[in-house]
């Protein structure tokens, strides 16, 4: 006949000396086991803990246990899963003694969770350099020409050029009258001269100024003929 009682004494003391700083004896068949992962992240620890009530045939069937969380959180997802990884080990060690199986396969899913956190951690960690990486680049590339973007930029562009023309033209125009003489001025503006005539007396006549340059200078021709007829100058031929 077995003695399940002492089965179950030794199972205890197997943990008690496994465990020494986890192990919490509640009274001679109940207990709990704290369950830490390998490598704990310090800014978010998770720890979780196996409650156990031997039941008064154990090991030859189940013990009531439960699975707790005792530091931090637990996905919802990876805890279903511990659950149904502790299950399955449990139904198939009916016979003998399994908690230290069990505890062993708490912790290799909290380690698990602690990887997976990890990773996922440092894929926003890639994904978010990555997009910085690509926002710089973006700088470099511009933005892409299409049609209707060149025409709109051509139209402004142009306008912008007639009116950097205008402004030059006008400015050179400045300029240059402010260097032409009297007479060029007059030759050029015909409304001074129509300004002029606003002062003008009745009576008083318009004058072609003109008609001075052509008159001067048929005058002096004729001037010239006439002496050249009065004294006429003997060249020696021989």
């Amino acid at each position: 006949m077995t003695d399940y009682l002492e089965e179950q004494k030794n199972e205890i003391e197997a943990l008690q000396s496994i465990y020494p700083d986890e192990f919490e004896g509640i009274s001679e068949t109940e207990f709990r086991i704290s369950i830490y992962p390998e490598e704990q992240d310090p800014e978010n620890p998770r720890a979780l803990s196996l409650h156990v009530i031997y039941t008064p045939n154990y090991p030859d069937e189940l013990p009531e246990y439960e699975i707790e969380i005792i530091q931090g959180q637990v996905p919802e997802s990876y805890l279903s899963r511990i659950e149904q990884s502790v299950k399955q080990a449990a139904e198939e060690s009916i016979g003998m003694a399994m908690v230290f199986s069990l505890v062993m396969i708490i912790k290799e899913e909290l380690d698990n969770i602690v990887l997976d956190v990890k990773r996922a951690e440092e894929e926003l960690v890639k994904e978010k350099r990555r997009k910085e990486e690509e926002a710089e680049q973006a700088k470099f590339v511009g933005t892409k020409v299409t049609r209707e973007s060149f025409l709109d930029w051509k139209k402004k562009f142009d306008a912008e050029i007639a009116e950097k023309d205008a402004v030059a033209r006008a400015q050179k125009a400045k300029e240059l009258k402010g260097k032409l003489t009297g007479r060029q001025l007059f030759e050029q503006d015909k409304t001074l001269a129509m300004s002029d005539a606003g002062y003008m007396d009745e009576g008083d006549v318009s004058v072609d100024v003109s008609q001075f340059d052509k008159e001067d200078r048929a005058g002096a021709f004729d001037d010239q003929h006439k002496d050249e007829e009065e004294n006429p100058v003997w060249k020696n031929v021989d």
